[in-house]
């Protein structure tokens, strides 16, 4: 039976006997609604093992669950807005649904659960989407550097229409008409440089400097392996304790942001006053400088996502955009190809890629652009696989026989016909011809060689400096018009 005392006009739930296994929480009693779960209303019951919450309740108390050590169940209807800290302390929840209705979760309400990853998700989606609203002006925005050279050139018609365009994005973001990847905003790396501009009719009293808006901050260290994408955070402009407006910019998941002031620069037109900052984001990431991170292998998704925006919006030319892409492409064989021609103890598969890419080279094969864009496509699958030193196990040992059965197939020869055709044949590192089943037995000790370990982590770092150094090329596209 609920127990329940009234306070004002609504209905507040203070306990049940202690024999409920299932626990529905009426909408009302007595004509009452119920609003509020009391602290410490179910705390410490046993044989509890499942709740629902219908959405009339807008307040979940503090330890108001804790220590249910059967609690295994929690059903949060459309309309629950507050989860205080401690609530579910201490049960046994492994998955949870969260309505989008909540607004706050206490830090430590689900300790102790298996369900925290289903909290971090929820609280990343939501505040992803929080960051991405309630813009404070049009008054700022960020361009490449390079622009700094010419700031004459920026006026507040041009800042302000950046900003707008920005901000139309996020409301499509919102609507489902498009994604976060998609967003055509300043990606910023590490160390990485931009121009940020503000325009007022009052002069700013104090030191321009940045600070990361409240909302974001609970995005900065909720990396998870299954969501590699980057961060969409707000960037308030600070000024003698005030807001004066606030910059959006991407960034890798990290655990810590910072927008360093280089100096700020200022111009006075027509009553207008003008801040140019060159600006440096730092960042503080997991692991050795995002070595192992798998953000690196989406660099190139979210860069191909942004430029598609810009091309659909006019900011960039149709061959512009096509070169991008085909520096993209290329720059995917380029990295991919150089770090797989130095891996270590895999004869089968530097067999096979040294077969294919003989047939590849010939010109007279019938098949040789079968071959080719079979070759593209296996590395690119093979870069959107090379997250982990697990994934590259597999592609040196599992997936070679895959390229062998193709070689055969496309060709009609038998791999004895093709090794004659093309000279190529399975050798150890000595040039000594062995057979499949010798070569599968460098798997044993694969991992274990310190080359490709490093070698892996090399190629991550690879990734990420590359991608710096396209990024700071083409980000200059959109404005040269």
């Amino acid at each position: 039976m609920i127990q329940y005392e009234v306070q004002g006009k609504i209905g507040v739930v203070t306990g049940s006997s202690k024999q409920e296994v299932t626990l529905t929480i009426p909408q009302s009693l007595d004509s009452y609604p119920i609003a509020k779960i009391e602290s410490n209303s179910f705390q410490e019951q046993s044989k509890l093992k499942k709740v629902i919450i219908p959405g009339s309740v807008k307040v979940i108390g503090g330890y108001s669950f804790a220590a249910c050590p059967q609690l295994k169940e929690v059903v949060l209807e459309e309309g629950v807005e507050v989860i205080e800290d401690w609530a579910f302390i201490n049960c046994n929840i492994e998955h949870i649904v969260l309505p989008k209705s909540i607004k706050t979760i206490g830090p430590n309400a689900f300790l102790g659960n298996m369900c925290k990853y289903d909290i971090d998700e929820f609280l990343k989606a939501r505040d992803q989407g929080k960051a991405t609203r309630a813009r404070t002006n049009y008054r700022a925005a960020v361009f490449p550097l390079q622009l700094l050279e010419s700031k004459e050139a920026i006026n507040n018609e041009i800042i302000e229409s950046r900003s707008r365009y920005i901000d139309s994005q996020f409301q499509m973001v919102e609507s489902g008409q498009m994604t976060n990847q998609q967003l055509d905003i300043p990606i910023q790396f590490n160390n990485d440089e931009c121009l940020v501009t503000y325009f007022s009719k009052n002069e700013v009293k104090g030191n321009i400097s940045f600070e990361i808006a409240p909302e974001c901050k609970t995005q900065l260290g909720l990396y998870s392996e299954n969501d590699p994408d980057f961060l969409v955070l707000k960037i308030n402009i600070v000024a003698d304790g005030k807001i004066l407006s606030n910059i959006f910019i991407k960034t890798p998941y990290a655990e810590e942001v910072k927008i360093q002031n280089n100096g700020t620069q200022y111009d006075k037109r027509d009553d207008t006053h003008y801040y140019f900052i060159p600006v440096k984001v730092k960042m503080l990431c997991y692991g050795n400088g995002n070595i192992n991170r798998e953000f690196a292998l989406n660099m190139f998704n979210e860069f191909m996502g942004k430029y598609e925006t810009e091309l659909k919006n006019g900011l960039i030319k149709q061959e512009q955009f096509d070169d991008i892409k085909d520096t993209i492409d290329m720059k995917i064989l380029e990295i991919v190809d150089g770090f797989l021609s130095q891996i270590d103890g895999a004869p089968l598969f530097t067999y096979s890629i040294n077969l294919l890419k003989k047939m590849q080279q010939d010109q007279e094969f019938e098949h040789h652009d079968e071959v080719n864009d079979y070759l593209f496509r296996l590395i690119t699958e093979y870069y959107n696989d090379l997250s982990d030193e697990a994934s590259l196990e597999k592609i040196c040992f599992e997936d070679p026989n895959k390229s062998l059965e193709f070689a055969t197939t496309i060709s009609g020869l038998s791999l004895e016909e093709l090794n004659q055709k093309y000279d190529v044949s399975l050798t150890d590192f000595s040039g000594v011809t062995i057979s499949n089943e010798e070569a599968r037995s460098y798997q044993n000790v694969f991992m274990d060689l310190e080359t490709n370990y490093n070698l892996h982590a090399e190629f991550i770092l690879y990734i990420y400096k590359e991608m710096q150094r396209l990024n700071n090329i083409y980000s200059i596209q959109a404005f040269s018009a």
